[in-house]
């Protein structure tokens, strides 16, 4: 299935193209680099503030990272199905 371009989808005044997907691709790298880029820094702050915190962070920081993550696809999956569902069930006149 050919996706439509974002700017194409963005522009279309009848809502007949999705951006969904095309969305979803972009903000689902943008969250993976946000969550690595806090990840990083939670745990370089509380590196230096003490070892044992630092530790912690590591550790638990990690399971919250990949919770993130996990959650933050869950979400686009759900919307880009939606979107989907509706392009395949959608009543041509």
């Amino acid at each position: 299935m050919n996706e439509p371009g974002v700017l194409t989808a963005l522009t279309d005044l009848d809502f007949d193209r999705f951006a969904t997907p095309a969305v979803a691709r972009l903000l689902y790298v943008v969250g993976i680099v946000l969550i690595v880029v806090g990840y990083v820094g939670v745990v370089l702050v509380t590196f230096s503030r003490g070892f044992g915190l630092g530790i912690a962070a590591l550790v638990g920081g990690a399971v919250a990272a990949v919770f993130s993550l996990l959650l933050l696809r869950v979400v686009l999956e759900f919307l880009v199905a939606v979107v989907r569902l509706s392009q395949r069930t959608r009543r041509e006149p």
